[in-house]
């Protein structure tokens, strides 16, 4: 691991760190507010459970007294008030579970069902009977034992005759409190703090040593009901914070029984339960976080592990060619500019590929083609020495950092080793055999420190030469070379201001019908008038845009052109025809592309069919599934496609039953011998099979570059379909285009 890469390192695993500290910290947060939320719906379980009992006593008060009106009416129908009234009153006292039920006349005489009797009956309940209003109280005193008396109304004949009783015994109108996630005891007690029942597990949640008189008093100077009343009125039937009643700490809830404004429903429940509950809760809770701990341990493990293992992943992706193993482009640049700053000694930069590799890999596979860069690559292993640097740049692209310690002919000798070796080489079990072998091979000799990029430029450069040379395999960066880059460099910086000033014109070529000799269209052609160097031929700017993607805006420009005046004929009358525009191989991979050629015809209001998009040959070579289904797009938009220069390569006929084009070119080199002395039949016959296989394939055929009049006259008897070349006419400007259209329709 590089010093770079262990700081990286470092400042990751301490970022993790911080993180981890930071999600423990967030954790123990979320705790403490999960313990407190806990708390909350404890305390607002409590509440609930006790305002719902007080609804359920508050019903069963009603009930009672229900019941009571009904013992009332059954009775009060047959019996006046007194003795014989009370005696009919023991099978119902007997049916609802009474403790005591009987009547009061006005003379607060009760009669009781046993047939017992009091004269001294309590006032309050009966004075308010008396005057027409049912209560409920609690009695400690009189006839029976403590309990809870319900009074009303004894009507007779449509008057209050007097009241009607009934006690029940304490207890008997609670019911046990539920809850889901606490154990509760219940009280209830009327407004002065007399207990009019409590649950079984009062005991229990509460403690045994505790009284109810001892719970509600808060200090002994305080008498119980204006503790309820402080209560109540404090915290309006609220959960009571934990309070320590003989050294235990209770959780209470305090709520009003409705419509029954003197009881009181209340709910303990010892703070060690619902703690317990808490805890329990907070258990899973700590069980959960110490999972997710353990998982997210388990996960920066696997990070790191996985980050090594993606490290060196991405260290090969992008450091190991993955055909050749040898180190990648990347690699190289940057070992190379380290050796370079270094100076201290000479390097020659050294780049070479395979002249016609696309043809290999055509005629004998891409199996095959892969073998032999992996072949290149082993002897490229062998031939360096100790200080030097290697790489498989792309396709069959290599780079060399080579020492340049001796003269430039001793480089060239030691280069051309290394090819001899390629050539002479074979793999170990004898099946790779090597098909004659052309390198082209471009050598910058490096003088300082310079930047890579600007030393591989120059050697591209010289490698690019090198493919125009016949015999030189080697050639070397030199002044001729730098003239010709800045010259270069100069059009590509000049190229913008032209299109936008006009410079770049569109010439015409026409195409004729090879049996009326008509014209019947014609191929769009660009030349450059430089503002300062004069009409430039296409060879001098169509490359170098080509690499620099210039040519893209050049053919769009060129279509514009071509549909502005398609349009301008229509308006005009003038018969229409199909007219070509070459489309470059770099402009085939443009984003949109057929998107934007049918925008243009679009804009102009034209028939696709009028337009021709020209491919040269060699851009079917690389033809794949995206490049067929860009032709088909093309295709289903309306356009024609041609095949430019078929002929002028090693042109595969199966290509042809494959591609989509309408139009097969005939480069000129097809037919050069027809007028000439040597093979003349044999180039004939080669020339006609080929018209002929088109014609069967439904594509048209064109032949260009056509000269002389033995060459029309042959490619007439070969029912070549259209002809174009300077027989009949060179590239010219639009206007004498038209001119010579105009005048072939007048005439």
């Amino acid at each position: 691991m590089t010093k770079e890469s262990k700081k990286r390192w470092m400042r990751n695993f301490g970022i993790g760190c911080v993180l981890l500290f930071a999600v423990c910290g967030i954790a123990f947060l979320y705790l403490r507010e999960m313990r407190r939320d806990l708390i909350e719906e404890c305390e607002q379980e409590l509440l609930n459970g006790v305002q719902q009992s007080a609804r359920d006593v508050s019903g069963e008060i009603k009930e009672r007294f229900a019941t009571l009106d009904t013992i009332q009416d059954l009775v009060s129908q047959s019996y006046e008030i007194g003795q014989e009234a009370a005696d009919s009153l023991e099978s119902a006292r007997e049916r609802y579970g009474m403790s005591c039920l009987g009547v009061v006349d006005k003379n607060y005489i009760y009669y009781d069902s046993s047939g017992e009797s009091v004269t001294d009956t309590p006032h309050r309940q009966i004075d308010l009977a008396l005057s027409g209003e049912s209560s409920v109280a609690y009695v400690n005193d009189g006839y029976a034992s403590a309990g809870v008396v319900f009074v009303m109304p004894y009507w007779r004949n449509g008057e209050i005759a007097g009241a009607i009783c009934s006690q029940y015994p304490l207890n008997d109108i609670s019911m046990e409190p539920e809850s889901k996630r606490l154990e509760v005891a219940e009280m209830i007690v009327n407004s002065a703090g007399e207990l009019l029942s409590a649950s079984d597990k009062f005991e229990e949640y509460v403690g045994s040593e505790l009284t109810w008189e001892a719970v509600s008093r808060d200090g002994e100077e305080l008498a119980q009901k204006d503790w309820l009343e402080t209560e109540i009125s404090e915290r309006q039937s609220a959960v009571t914070s934990a309070k320590n009643r003989f050294g235990k700490q209770i959780w209470f809830a305090v709520a009003q029984v409705p419509d029954y404004e003197d009881f009181y429903v209340i709910h303990f429940t010892n703070s060690k339960i619902m703690e317990t509950k808490i805890e329990n809760a907070m258990v899973w809770a700590y069980l959960l976080l110490a999972l997710m701990a353990v998982c997210m341990l388990c996960l920066a493990f696997g990070a790191v592990i996985a980050y090594r293992k993606k490290q060196k992943e991405i260290y090969k992706a992008a450091y190991e060619d993955p055909l050749t193993k040898i180190p990648s482009k990347t690699k190289h640049k940057l070992d190379a500019q380290v050796l370079i700053n270094r100076q201290d000694r000479k390097y020659a930069y050294v780049t070479f590929d395979i002249n016609n590799f696309k043809y290999i890999n055509e005629m004998f596979g891409y199996e095959y083609g892969n073998r032999l860069l992996i072949h290149i690559a082993e002897v490229i292993k062998e031939f360096v020495e100790e200080g030097e640097l290697y790489a498989h740049i792309s396709g069959d692209n290599f780079a060399l950092l080579l020492k340049d310690e001796g003269s430039q002919e001793e480089l060239s000798r030691r280069i051309s080793k290394l090819f001899e070796a390629i050539i002479a080489c074979k793999e170990p079990d004898g099946t790779l055999r090597l098909c004659t072998l052309k390198f082209s091979c471009g050598v910058y000799r490096i003088e300082g420190a310079m930047d890579i990029n600007h030393v591989r430029a120059n050697a591209n450069m010289a490698r690019t030469e090198c493919k125009k040379q016949v015999f030189d395999e080697i050639v070397y960066y030199d002044e001729v070379l730098k003239t010709r880059r800045v010259e270069e460099r100069e059009l590509e910086y000049d190229a913008e201001n032209a299109l936008k000033n006009g410079e770049f014109l569109v010439y015409f070529q026409p195409k004729y019908d090879t049996v009326t000799e008509q014209i019947i269209g014609a191929e769009a052609l660009i030349r450059w008038k430089h503002s300062s160097r004069g009409m430039l031929p296409p060879d001098a700017f169509i490359p170098l845009f080509e690499a620099n993607g210039f040519i893209i805006e050049l053919d769009m420009y060129v279509l514009e052109k071509v549909c502005e005046l398609i349009a301008t004929w229509a308006k005009e009358g003038i018969p229409l025809m199909c007219i070509s525009v070459n489309l470059s191989r770099t402009h085939l991979y443009a984003k949109n592309l057929v998107e934007q050629l049918a925008d243009v015809v679009k804009k102009y209001g034209i028939p696709p069919h009028y337009i021709e998009f020209e491919l040269t040959e060699s851009a079917f070579y690389e033809e794949n599934g995206t490049l067929l289904q860009i032709m088909e797009a093309i295709k289903e938009q309306g356009f024609r496609l041609s095949m430019d220069d078929f002929g002028s390569g090693y042109s595969s006929l199966n290509l042809l039953r494959r591609l989509p084009v309408d139009v097969l070119k005939l480069d000129k080199e097809f037919f050069n011998d027809c007028d000439g002395e040597k093979d003349i039949d044999r180039g004939k016959q080669i020339v006609m099979h080929v018209i002929s296989m088109a014609k069967d394939l439904e594509m048209s055929v064109l032949a260009e570059g056509v000269e002389t009049k033995v060459q029309k006259e042959f490619l007439k008897e070969a029912e070549c379909d259209m002809i174009q070349g300077y027989y009949y006419a060179k590239p010219m400007i639009v206007s004498e285009f038209e001119q010579l259209y105009r005048k072939q329709e007048t005439s």
